[in-house]
């Protein structure tokens, strides 16, 4: 549906002046899009969908249901997962803080655990002495340098040798074994997944006639951006055929004349959530201050993932009356309902604007809804609108006694 002032007037007295709008039938078309320009090149590639990103039970339910995996990194997403139906045998369970019993019980229904460190490797020992009647199959992260100025803190590391020490010793367990090999660095460049295939490639040299039945590639692949967005970035945003190209690409070079190929699992997260959710706000009032426009919003930077205030987002806006008879701006600051001073939704706005202006910005749905606080006010619905114009309730807003129950 539309948005229009009306609309979004209607919402806010439901609902109140801010809350997400979710989008699930893009966050669907998201995943086939990826899906198919994987497949295309490396057929046995599966997609884990990253809940840390956007853990909206709507849109997990939406990867299980189009036959996608979940990928997981606590035990609160472990739930989840279960909670709305995902096989055990789809869940990916990666992270640097594993608690022994979500281990053993994921281990258990058969899911996948991507080890991290060595201390995970002694709960692996403990558990496959509980059940010696039972095999385990486990993966393991690497470490790897790909000319990154700070070494990452996540996997084994490969030039140590601690990589092959940790597959060694897990392999030296009579009822282990290690199936699984992970590589995951967040950036988002073409030329970083060039780097990460290299580096695949050498690690596999190092396991020669060593049969993995997954290799998983992690995630941190972009998503459909808006030319606003794009014109910020200090590289060309890539499309999915493009990391195909690349990730797929690679894979098929390596496996073509090997009778056994592993499966590719990626990992995306922001590539499937960031343009399936929008966040609405409302202009509380404009004030000048040493000859700089400000207006404040209903909406805080807090809500829509504030690590990467360095990017404006695309905005609409919305006007209660015909915008030609407002004020308008060369240079305007959107300012959130916080005490921070530092916290601004959107700097540089040229047009007209006015206090009861809806303002909606584009391209949230990255981990905002999963990292915003109850930071001075209570959190905020979100809704789904329909072709007919009627909404869904996705979440509820909190009350201040949500925020508070749980307080002594």
């Amino acid at each position: 549906m539309k948005l229009n002032y009306e609309v979004l007037s209607n919402l806010s007295i439901k609902y109140g002046d801010s809350f997400y709008l979710l989008d699930s039938k893009v966050f669907a078309c998201n995943y086939k899009e990826l899906q198919a320009a994987f497949t295309s090149i490396y057929p046995d590639t599966r997609i884990a969908y990253s809940y840390k990103t956007n853990y909206t039970p709507r849109l997990c339910k939406i990867i299980n249901m189009l036959g996608g995996a979940a990928e997981i990194v606590s035990e609160m997403e472990l739930w989840l997962a279960q909670h709305i139906g995902v096989a055990g045998n789809n869940i990916y369970y990666n992270g640097p803080y594993k608690k022994p019993q979500f281990v053993e019980a994921l281990l258990m229904i058969g899911g996948h655990i991507n080890l991290d460190a060595d201390y995970e490797i002694d709960i692996i020992r403990q558990i496959a002495q509980k059940y010696t009647e039972k095999e385990f199959c486990v993966g393991v992260r690497c470490n790897v340098d790909i000319g990154q100025e700070e070494p990452s803190r996540f996997g084994f590391d490969v030039l140590s040798g601690a990589l092959k020490a940790a597959v060694d010793c897990l392999n030296s367990i009579n009822n282990v074994q290690v199936n699984g090999l992970h590589c995951h660095i967040p950036y988002r460049t073409l030329d970083s997944y060039v780097k990460r295939m290299e580096a695949l490639n050498e690690i596999l040299d190092g396991f020669p006639e060593y049969e993995w039945e997954y290799i998983s590639l992690g995630g941190g692949y972009m998503g459909k951006v808006d030319e606003q967005i794009a014109v910020q970035l200090s590289y060309t945003p890539p499309a999915f055929a493009d990391y195909a190209s690349i990730v797929a690409g690679g894979m098929k070079k390596r496996f073509e004349k090997t009778s056994v190929k592993p499966m590719l699992i990626i990992e995306p997260g922001s590539a499937l959530a960031a343009n399936a959710v929008k966040y609405v706000t409302r202009v509380i009032n404009i004030k000048e201050a040493r000859g700089k426009q400000i207006a404040s919003l209903t909406g805080s930077s807090y809500q829509i993932n504030p690590s990467v205030k360095d990017i404006r987002r695309p905005i609409a806006v919305y006007h209660a009356v015909d915008g030609d008879k407002r004020e308008k701006y060369n240079c305007l600051d959107m300012a959130g309902y916080t005490c921070i001073e530092s916290d601004y939704l959107y700097k540089g706005y040229t047009g007209a604007l006015s206090a009861g202006d809806f303002v909606v910005f584009d391209n949230v749905g990255s981990y905002s809804v999963v990292m915003k606080p109850p930071f001075i006010l209570p959190d905020i619905p979100m809704l789904e609108i329909s072709e007919d114009g009627s909404e869904e309730i996705i979440k509820y807003g909190q009350t201040s006694e949500d925020v508070f129950k749980y307080y002594n």
